[in-house]
């Protein structure tokens, strides 16, 4: 019964997990620069973050079904396991600064890409802010 409840729960949450996306951290009157201060700051803790997602691993998939199968099954996944546990890592660090992760929309990360040079920098800065593309079109106007 522990084993099935443990599976579950691994289930559970290996559908939480999110795929790399295009986004931006973002917290009201910062722009780029500050963000990424941040965003590099918190990237040296991401070794903590992806290290524990590995280790806790272990002996989740052993209790899962045996000491070898379980030992393989991670062995197998850590790359992936390591990835997220870094992406966690770094997203928990820009929450105590106060950032938020903001997945940009389709037409946000087209309306991103299609910008160059000063243009892409303005248009960031605006993300960051927590503008929207509707809200940056009106300032132009």
């Amino acid at each position: 019964m522990k084993k099935l409840l443990l599976l579950g729960c691994v289930l559970v949450s290996a559908c939480a997990t999110s795929a790399l996306e295009d986004s931006v951290p973002t917290q009201a009157g910062h722009n780029m620069a500050s963000a990424r201060n941040a965003v590099l700051s918190c990237s040296n803790e991401a070794d903590i973050g992806g290290n524990a997602a590995v280790i806790g691993a272990y002996p989740a998939f052993i209790l899962m079904s045996s000491p070898l199968v379980g030992s393989v099954l991670a062995y197998g996944s850590r790359h992936e396991l390591r990835a997220q546990g870094e992406m966690d890592q770094v997203d928990r660090c820009l929450s105590e600064r106060g950032f938020d992760r903001r997945v940009l929309s389709q037409g946000e990360s087209f309306w991103l890409r299609n910008a160059y040079g000063e243009e892409r920098v303005r248009r960031l800065d605006h993300l960051v802010a927590g503008g929207t593309v509707e809200s940056y079109a009106a300032l132009q106007s």
